[in-house]
């Protein structure tokens, strides 16, 4: 099951985002009397709403309006898109979305937990879910006294429907950046889920693997809505405006065996950041923060605030304590790779 949407303070949470930005048009409202596309057709260029997308109708290009306002690009046929974010403290979070293009089958879209678009798309994309969130089920651990012991005794993870296969490769726009440090910030964040995993008096082993290439000129591929823009294959991972309230964003594009191919991350500019050993004040830890999106990134989801896991939905100010993984994060990554 995935865990029920909270607005909490422990934990950290950031983005990711991919290639160049896209600047979708606003959505449109039905023209009355306006023929609706029937299943297997192709649908209207353009922005599309997830009422048009019921129809059952294709997609090879185009953007869908949500009704939070967000746009994403549809991803081309046989792929889909999956965008996280996490939240500052008292801030409500972003819905967690799913575009899938099942190609002949139609779009599915996932709004948190609801599944709205063509029906057979619906159908396939619900199976795989199910089959990703089942295999992560576990028991809950015992209620704890203090977060250090829950982080050291909940199992809680949550696996999302995609994984990487080899590398990630990816680039760093520092335009924007909040902190000095926080290239290094987000390579140590990165790094913090692959090889041997030590952690509450526990050692696991990730295969998951991840390469920083170069700094880049080319911007993540996200929207200042904190919607997710067409890939291109390049991973990368920067700064801009997001949602009030919203630390980060991460976007994972994947094809029809859930292998993932590129993700992008975004990081607020509206908030204040720190990428030293020490942090104090009102300022969010880059490498606490990142090392949530990377979470994200290899296909970890979202667990209940009070399990005291790097996946827990909210993060905290100067929450370095996630720079390192709890049990359950250890035991979700470890599952996967």
């Amino acid at each position: 099951m995935r865990p029920v949407r909270n607005t909490l303070t422990t934990g950290a949470v950031i983005a990711l985002v991919v290639g160049l930005t896209a600047t979708a048009a606003p959505a449109q409202a039905a023209t009355p009397g306006a023929s609706t596309p029937g299943a297997g057709t192709r649908c209207a260029t353009g922005t599309l709403s997830v009422q048009t997308l019921r129809s059952g109708c294709t997609v090879s290009s185009g953007t869908v309006a949500l009704p939070d306002g967000r746009t994403f690009a549809v991803p081309a046929p046989g792929e889909s898109v999956m965008a996280s974010s996490s939240a500052a403290p008292g801030a409500p979070e972003l819905a967690e979305v799913v575009i899938a293009n099942t190609g002949t089958g139609g779009v599915a879209v996932r709004i948190d937990e609801t599944w709205s678009g063509s029906a057979p798309a619906v159908r396939r994309e619900q199976a795989r879910s199910a089959a990703a969130s089942g295999a992560a089920d576990a028991p809950a651990a015992p209620a704890a006294t203090t977060a250090a012991t829950t982080k050291c005794t909940s199992t809680a993870n949550e696996r999302n429907p995609y994984r990487w296969s080899s590398t990630v490769q990816w680039y760093y726009n520092e335009s924007g950046q909040k902190s000095s440090y926080a290239k290094d910030a987000l390579r140590k964040a990165a790094n913090a889920w692959t090889g041997t995993i030590a952690s509450c008096d526990r050692t696991v082993t990730s295969s998951a693997r991840n390469s920083y290439v170069r700094l880049a000129t080319q911007v993540p591929g996200l929207t200042d809505k904190g919607g997710c823009s067409k890939s291109n294959g390049y991973s990368v991972v920067g700064w801009g405006k997001l949602p009030s309230g919203t630390l980060g964003v991460t976007c994972v594009w994947y094809d029809g065996n859930g292998v993932a191919k590129e993700s992008d991350q975004r990081y607020a500019t509206s908030y204040k950041w720190s990428s030293t050993t020490t942090c104090s004040g009102a300022r969010f830890d880059t490498q606490a923060v990142a090392t949530h999106e990377w979470g994200h990134l290899y296909g970890l989801g979202h667990v209940k605030t009070g399990t005291g896991q790097v996946m827990e939905p909210s993060g905290g100010y100067c929450d370095t304590g996630s720079r390192t993984l709890g049990l359950g994060d250890m035991t979700g990554i470890a599952a996967i790779y």
